[in-house]
């Protein structure tokens, strides 16, 4: 399996809706995610994830994700050939939360964080970024209003712009009219529907949580990412000044989405955010596999954690 994804053909993502469909199926007949009542951040409305639509829009927002992020690897020239391994790890990982499910704040506002990725990502030294930079912070504004929470991380976002644009006045301005232009149409909604707010808002992430799953993707999760250092500093070496920028894009979401998470946790004692981590990750963890040829002990590594999240559904492992 991880050959094929691991080649350049890209047919292999038509495997994608299949392994999808499989999770989707065995929770349905298994019952190991429930649905729960979910808000939505300041637009105030909550809703029980156990409706028809809340079913089939959540698997389709994790296959648009998982194509996304995987245009993104090869867009912007990860390696030297295209390859789909981020596709089947964003999927794999993703099948350990509950938003993959059922539709939640956290999954609307992980394809908002990629739109704003993809706007990021098109910003370089020498063209007009003022559009690319206002429609990043239009998405993340908005991803704002579902996870209000998100506002902690604000500054990470205008770090990340000035990582691949000199500092301009007029595109720091467009980035706060942007960000801000969502939080005032929430706003007015609000008061027009007299919408009253409560501090349970201002996250709209499950509260389930799986021990067994968090250690196994946690543990999984870091040990891949050890194998993928040496030969991202390694890649790093010889890359492009573009590339090296767009590494540090990515590092900078990651540690935006750990933050977020990490305050979620203590406040909340909510664990589903930390599926937005995976979303940065899955760019970082194919160098691991390696560039040329695929290495054995990520792979076996990677089936141990493929076993585990269909065998979950079968075999209780609670402590």
């Amino acid at each position: 399996m991880v050959k094929i994804f691991f080649g350049n053909r890209s047919g292999v993502l038509l495997l994608l809706p299949f392994f999808i469909a499989s999770y989707i199926l065995i929770n349905w007949f298994i019952g190991y995610h429930t649905a729960e009542l979910n808000s939505t951040g300041f637009w105030g409305v909550q809703f029980n994830e156990d409706l028809w639509w809340s079913k089939i829009s959540a698997p389709l927002l994790i296959l648009g994700n998982a194509l996304l992020l995987n245009n993104i690897f090869n867009r912007n020239a990860f390696m030297e050939k295209n390859i789909y391994l981020p596709a089947l790890l964003y999927v794999v990982f993703r099948s350990f939360f509950h938003s993959f499910y059922f539709l939640s704040g956290v999954g609307v506002v992980e394809t908002l964080l990629i739109f704003a990725l993809m706007q990021v990502y098109k910003l370089d030294q020498n063209s007009d970024g003022r559009r690319a930079v206002f429609n990043a912070a239009f998405f993340i504004g908005l991803a704002t209003t579902v996870y209000p929470i998100m506002m902690i991380c604000i500054p990470f976002f205008f770090w990340i712009i000035w990582v691949l644009r000199p500092f301009q006045i007029r595109e720091s301005a467009l980035a706060i009219v942007g960000f801000i232009l969502p939080l005032i149409y929430a706003g007015v909604y609000g008061s027009f529907f007299g919408i009253d707010l409560t501090v349970d808002f201002l996250s709209s992430a499950s509260v389930e949580w799986k021990f067994p799953d968090i250690y196994v993707i946690t543990g999984g999760v870091t040990l891949l990412m050890l194998f993928s250092v040496g030969q991202i500093f390694t890649k790093l070496s010889t890359s492009s000044i573009r590339l090296k920028k767009v590494f540090r894009v990515n590092v900078l979401l990651s540690l935006f989405t750990v933050a977020l998470v990490g305050v979620e946790l203590l406040v909340y004692r909510k664990i589903d955010g930390s599926s937005m981590i995976v979303e940065g990750l899955v760019l970082f963890l194919p160098y691991g596999f390696g560039e040329k040829s695929q290495r054995t002990l990520p792979t076996f590594l990677f089936y141990l954690i493929f076993f585990f999240s269909v065998g979950k559904f079968f075999i209780s492992f609670d402590i």
